[in-house]
C-alpha cells in the first residue's frame, strides 16, 4: 500500500486503477473513504476512463470499426506507475499498449495525481493525446463515503448539500438495461437532498446543471462530513448500492452513459471530449474533511 501523510490526514493508495483507498483524519478520529467490502461494493473511488457509464452492447464505433468496452471503461482495473512522489504529492500515470488498443484506438497518458493541503486532497486529471489525431474521451470520478459515517447513526441520518439553490436538469436511467431512457425534466432540488434508500431504487441519481462548486455530505446528527469541490464538471451523480448499503458515492463527471437508441458512434457520444494531437486536458476535483 501507497501513502502519503501529513499533520492533518493520512490517505492510501492502489497501483491498481491509481485507487485511492483511504482518507483518515488524524484530528476527527474517523475514516471517511468507503473500506471496500466486496459483500456489498469491492471499489473505493474508481477512475472512469475513456467511458463514463455503460454502452449498448458494451460497444462502439469509430470510422466504421467497432470496439468493445466494460461498464466505465478499462483504467479503473490496469496497474499504474508511480511517476514521481514527494512527501505531499503523488502522479500515477497509464500509458496505452497493445491491450488498450484493441479496446480504445487512441495513444495517450493518463497521469492522475494528489496532493495533500492540510485536510483536503486534491485529485488532479490529466489525460496527454500522444496520436498523430484527434482524441475523444470522457472521465469521470466515483469515490464512495461511509454512510453513516459515525457509529450510532443511520443512512437517513445524513443529507447533501449545495452551496446553492439548484435547479438543474435530472436524467433518467432504465434501472434494467443500465442505459438512459430519452427522459429528462427541470427538477428543484433547493440546497439539500436528504438521504434515503428509496431515492435509489431506480439506481443513481444524475444531474446536469449543478451550479454549487461545493456539495457536502452532512448529518442531523453531528458536525463531521465532507466537501467535495468540483469546479468544473458537466455532470454530477449520486448513488449507493442497495438497502443497507454504508456509503454514498459523489460523481463528477465528464461524460454519461449511452441512450437506450444510441447510434453507437463515439465521435458524436452526448458527453464526449476532445484533444488534439500531442495537447492534453486537465481536471479537478478536491475533497475536504471536517
Amino acid at each position: 500500500m501507497i501513502a502519503l501523510e501529513n499533520e492533518y490526514l493520512n490517505i492510501q493508495f492502489t497501483e491498481l486503477g491509481a485507487e485511492l483507498t483511504k482518507i483518515y483524519s488524524k484530528k476527527t478520529k474517523l475514516n471517511y473513504l468507503w473500506n471496500g467490502d466486496a459483500s456489498f461494493w469491492k471499489r473505493h473511488s474508481p477512475i472512469l476512463f475513456p467511458i463514463v457509464g455503460k454502452l449498448k452492447d458494451n460497444s462502439y464505433e469509430i470510422d466504421g470499426t467497432f470496439y468493445e468496452l466494460p461498464q466505465h471503461g478499462f483504467a479503473r482495473d490496469l496497474n499504474f506507475s508511480v511517476i514521481n512522489k514527494t512527501t505531499s504529492k503523488i502522479i500515477f500515470e497509464l500509458s496505452y499498449s497493445k491491450q488498450t488498443l484493441t479496446k480504445y484506438p487512441y495513444k495517450f497518458s493518463l497521469q492522475l495525481s494528489y496532493e495533500l493541503k492540510e485536510n483536503q486532497v486534491v485529485v488532479t486529471y490529466k489525460v496527454i493525446n500522444k496520436d498523430d489525431k484527434t482524441m475523444f474521451f470522457s472521465i469521470g470520478a466515483h469515490p464512495a463515503f461511509n454512510c453513516p459515517l459515525v457509529e450510532k447513526t443511520s443512512f437517513s441520518d445524513y443529507y447533501i448539500e449545495f452551496e446553492k439553490l439548484e435547479t438543474p436538469t435530472q436524467l433518467f436511467l432504465n434501472p434494467k438495461s443500465g442505459f438512459r431512457n430519452n427522459t429528462s425534466k427541470k427538477v428543484n432540488l433547493g440546497k439539500q437532498i436528504n438521504l434515503s434508500y428509496e431515492l435509489f431504487k431506480n439506481d443513481a441519481l444524475m444531474f446536469e446543471g449543478i451550479e454549487s462548486k461545493k456539495v457536502s455530505l452532512k448529518s442531523t446528527k453531528h458536525n463531521h462530513g465532507i466537501h467535495l469541490h468540483i469546479p468544473n464538471w458537466k455532470y454530477l451523480a449520486f448513488w449507493t448500492k442497495k438497502t443497507g448499503t454504508p456509503f454514498i458515492c459523489f460523481e463528477p463527471w465528464m461524460g454519461i452513459a449511452d441512450t437506450e437508441n444510441t447510434n453507437k458512434n463515439y465521435l458524436t457520444k452526448e458527453g464526449i471530449l476532445e484533444v488534439n494531437e500531442n495537447k492534453s486536458y486537465k481536471n479537478e476535483y478536491r475533497f475536504e474533511v471536517f
